[in-house]
Parts: structure tokens; C-alpha cells; sequence
């Protein structure tokens, strides 16, 4: 049961996020050209979700979209080669379909990983002030993690603006959102209880970002060159037919 609830869950989520995709930005995309910042938010729920149930929500929607296209025609037509044209361009679109419902978790991901890095990051210059020693080098890995993996310096909204001086903050938005990371020790103004969380939170998003990078390159190659080979040719065979 608590599987069916969390595929069922990650399968909405990727439908309203489908619509969002096919209409809303379809409307205003050339109508509405904002230079805004990035957003930082993301579904925590829908993050902490196994793996396996964002393929399979992926797949399930994929897959529906294809065969009740394919079945659609066949009611319609009776000619063998716009069916046949109709199985490509089908399967093609539902990989197209696969990879755009995966997009809500990639997106989720990254906004996930860049908030905690650049939560991090600035953790480590507000310690950089106590001791220089132990989290210069933090930084620099912070900052190398922040460059290579395309992640974006955007801190929470409850952190933007603030100075890396500013601890107290800083110590209250990380005892309040550490669950996040599933941390249960409190955090306190101590070097070591700080540290302690650090290489806590840094292990976490390691994992985090193996999940992200295994999603998007399957996203990549379902959404790829080879969806739009088989949508082509199931267009050429439409047209001959």
C-alpha cells in the first residue's frame, strides 16, 4: 500500500507538472520574458521518494500516452502503414513523454542540491571567521561542487541577503530545516557540533547527486536523438501512406 501511495503520488505530481509544461509555459513563453532570479524551491516529499517509483511513474505515463495514442488510430483507420506510422510516432512521443515527466524530478533535484550547497558553502565562510584553518578547505570543495556539477549559488529565501557573519540566523534556518537531510542532533554554536553536521549533510548530498546525475542522463537518452528518429520516421511512413 505505502508503495501504490508513493507511485501514485509521484505520478500526479509529473501530470500537473506535464500540464505546466504543455500549456501554461506553452502560452506565455514568448509573452512573458522575465529575468528573475532562479527559484530555490523544491518538494521535499517527492525528493525523499525511492529511486525505482520515479521510473516507474515515468514509464507508466510514458507508456499510456503511447498505447492510447496507438489504439486512438486504430480505431479511426483501418490502413496498415499510417498504424505502422502511428506505433512510431507513438513510442516516440511517449519517450518524449517519459523524459518531460522526469524533468520534474531532475528540476527538483537541482533546486534541492544548489539551496543546501549554497547553505553550506556559506556555512563554511561564516566558520572560515572562528577557524580559517579547518574550513578553507571546505570552501574550496564547496565551490568546486557548486562550479562542476551545474549547480546555481541560490540560497533559501530565508538566507538570501544574509552575511556570512550573521550566525545566529544562519544556526536557526539549519536546526529547523536539518530533517531535510535526515540529521537529529541539534546544531549548536560549537566548531564541532558544526563540523559533525557538515560532513553529515556533505555525504547526504553525494548521494543525492548520484541519484540526480543516474535521472538525467536517463532523461537525456529517452528524450534524445533517438525520440525524434522514431517520431520522424513514423512521419515519413504517414506521408508515403
Amino acid at each position: 500500500m505505502q508503495n501504490a501511495g508513493g507511485v501514485t503520488f509521484i505520478m500526479k505530481e509529473m501530470v500537473k507538472h506535464l500540464v505546466n509544461l504543455l500549456f501554461v509555459n506553452a502560452l506565455f513563453i514568448f509573452l512573458v520574458r522575465k529575468g528573475t532570479k532562479s527559484s530555490t524551491e523544491y518538494n521535499i516529499k517527492l525528493i525523499r521518494q525511492p529511486t525505482n517509483y520515479f521510473k516507474n511513474s515515468a514509464a507508466a505515463i510514458g507508456l499510456s500516452f503511447a498505447v492510447i495514442a496507438i489504439l486512438i488510430v486504430v480505431v479511426f483507420s483501418q490502413n496498415v502503414m499510417i498504424i505502422i506510422a502511428a506505433v512510431f510516432i507513438s513510442i516516440g512521443a511517449g519517450r518524449q513523454m517519459f523524459a518531460s515527466a522526469m524533468d520534474l524530478v531532475t528540476t527538483n533535484l537541482n533546486a534541492f542540491l544548489s539551496s543546501w550547497a549554497s547553505t553550506l558553502l556559506l556555512l563554511a565562510k561564516n566558520r572560515m571567521m572562528v577557524t580559517p584553518t579547518d574550513w578553507r578547505s571546505i570552501e574550496s570543495q564547496f565551490e568546486q561542487i557548486l562550479i562542476s556539477r551545474r549547480l546555481e549559488y541560490n540560497l533559501p529565501v530565508k538566507l538570501d541577503g544574509v552575511k556570512p557573519e550573521s550566525q545566529q540566523i544562519l544556526l536557526e534556518y539549519l536546526d529547523e530545516h536539518k530533517w531535510e537531510l535526515e540529521y537529529q542532533q541539534a546544531i549548536t554554536y560549537d566548531d564541532s557540533s558544526c563540523l559533525a553536521f557538515f560532513h553529515y549533510a556533505t555525504k547526504q548530498m553525494r548521494e543525492k547527486l548520484q541519484i540526480y546525475d543516474e535521472l538525467e542522463e536517463l532523461q537525456e537518452r529517452s528524450g534524445g536523438v533517438s525520440a525524434v528518429i522514431l517520431i520522424a520516421l513514423g512521419t515519413l511512413i504517414w506521408l508515403i501512406s
